[in-house]
């Protein structure tokens, strides 16, 4: 399993939602570069980059910095505002190592494919975001307001189609609780689609949520508020999933 510290940046600064939502928004003083350094310097595989601002206006506003953010030596998965071939083309060539996809895999499937047949679908990463209904897991689109249509499996099954191996997935009631993530969803996904890279984000609070989703499976774990909150020692655990 890899660890993968989350960074969400509005106008140039490191924040985090509540549950997603913009009108509880949290900033801190760490600057975005500066955060992206600390993290380089910890020995971090990779970084998890949300430009809030792109996921709410439909194009990426912070794509220079994540840039910067990348050249300190960490390679990024980004996202917020990547709704066109066109963005998603100049977000790779100025550099950006993976981009996460987001509401348009359930919105635009046929524009979804096409970006991943324009990138290297090894390159591309789906971020369903889900609300449980009935024990099933639902995608849930425009800010969360909006549940698809379809459900999870039937969406990673689709995209599995078209060699897409990786999925961010999060149960929105965890996001930003720090009440520990929903094994019970990881489980099944791993069970259903093995062959996927599955990585677990929201209400992950401290090691033992981390090795449980290892035993689980999941490849990686995306940490945004514990590590704020000082909750979790990224350095101790970045040295334990390293050896």
């Amino acid at each position: 399993m890899i660890l993968i510290p989350a960074i969400d940046i509005q106008a140039g600064r490191c924040v985090r939602l509540r549950q997603g939502q913009f009108d509880q928004v949290t900033q801190f003083d760490t600057l975005p570069i500066d955060r992206a350094t600390y993290f380089a310097q910890l020995g971090a595989k990779r970084l998890h980059i949300v430009d809030l601002d792109g996921a709410r206006t439909g194009t990426m506003h912070q794509l220079s910095l994540i840039c910067a953010m990348q050249n300190t030596g960490i390679p990024v998965q980004a996202g917020g505002g990547i709704r066109s071939l066109e963005q998603a083309t100049l977000c790779v060539s100025s550099g950006i190592s993976n981009l996460v996809l987001g509401s348009i895999a359930i919105t635009n499937p046929e524009l979804t494919a096409q970006i991943i047949k324009k990138i290297n679908p090894q390159h591309i990463i789906l971020a369903l975001d889900i609300r449980m209904q009935n024990k099933i897991p639902i995608p849930a689109i425009h800010g969360w307001q909006t549940t698809s249509n379809s459900n999870l499996w039937e969406v990673v099954a689709h995209y599995q189609q078209l060699n897409v191996t990786q999925i961010l997935c999060t149960d929105i009631a965890c996001d930003g609780m720090m009440q520990g993530p929903n094994f019970e969803l990881y489980k099944e996904a791993v069970e259903r689609f093995p062959q996927i890279e599955w990585q677990a984000s929201g209400g992950i609070r401290n090691a033992d949520d981390i090795n449980q989703l290892d035993a689980l499976g999941v490849s990686a774990a995306i940490l945004g508020l514990s590590l704020y909150q000082g909750s979790l020692n990224l350095e101790s655990m970045l040295c334990m999933c390293t050896s």
